[in-house]
This record gives C-alpha cells, sequence and structure tokens, in this order.
C-alpha cells in the first residue's frame, strides 16, 4: 500500500492500520508534526529534507510535540564528502548489489526514453506514476 503526504499521514496509517517503525521524511518542517505521530513507541524518524520549505515549525515543542520514545533526527546532505562524513564510508556497491538480486525493490515502476522527457514530467507532476521513473538517455 502507498500512502502519499498530505498532513495526515499518521491518521491515514492508523485508519488502514499499518504500524510503521521508521520514516524517512524527505517533506521537513510543514509535515514535521505528523511525521512524529506516524511511527509507533520507539520508532524512529529521520527528517533528511526540505521540500515543503524552510520555514520553522511554529511553536514547536519537543517536550509537547514530539511522542514519547520516539527518535528524531536530522540528516542533512550537505555534510555528504566532509570529515565527518566520507563518501567512502556509504556502502553503495552493497546497496546497488542488493538491488540487483531483489533484496531491495528498487527497480522503476516505468522508464522513459530522453525523447520521452516532457511525458516523464506529465506523469510525475500528475502525481500518477504510483513510484518511481527513469530517464534513459543514450
Amino acid at each position: 500500500m502507498v500512502l502519499t503526504e498530505d498532513g495526515n499521514l499518521s491518521e491515514r496509517a492508523r485508519a488502514a492500520g499499518i504500524v510503521i517503525d521508521a520514516l524517512l521524511d524527505l517533506v521537513g518542517n510543514s509535515v514535521l508534526r505528523d511525521s512524529v505521530a506516524t511511527v509507533r513507541p520507539r520508532g524512529r524518524v529521520c527528517q533528511a529534507g526540505f521540500l515543503g520549505g524552510l520555514a520553522p515549525v511554529p511553536e514547536f515543542n519537543p517536550i509537547a510535540d514530539l511522542p514519547s520514545g520516539v527518535q528524531l533526527s536530522f540528516f542533512g546532505s550537505s555534510v555528504f564528502g566532509t570529515p565527518g562524513f566520507p563518501l567512502s564510508a556509504v556502502p553503495l556497491a552493497d546497496l546497488v548489489a542488493k538491488a540487483e538480486v531483489g533484496v531491495y525493490h528498487a527497480k522503476p515502476v516505468r522508464t522513459f526514453t530522453f525523447d520521452e522527457i516532457v511525458r516523464a514530467h506529465e506523469v510525475m507532476e500528475s502525481g500518477t506514476a504510483g513510484g518511481k521513473m527513469t530517464v534513459a538517455v543514450g
């Protein structure tokens, strides 16, 4: 089942009986309160994106807004390649190998040729992609 973010993900997940252990939040501050409410007790949320903008979370209070036991962390990609987060520490070859043999379900739902790039954008912007898409060049 795919649930898309609309600010009420926690309610829809509960209504569907889905228990979420961990959540990678790429939308950011605009849905932070809902993200931390979405995971189970002792669940984890990592905020790693700001697609929803950089505005602060109004009156965010960790004591009141963070459910007890939920772990919240942040990761900014701007640290990749720094001494604290060297690229060599990311097991890219292992991730690719596992995706190739099906351990990770990483296949795109649809592949477009470069000549179809306008159509790819139309599908993406319509919200009907249903997963990751790729554009093959060459």
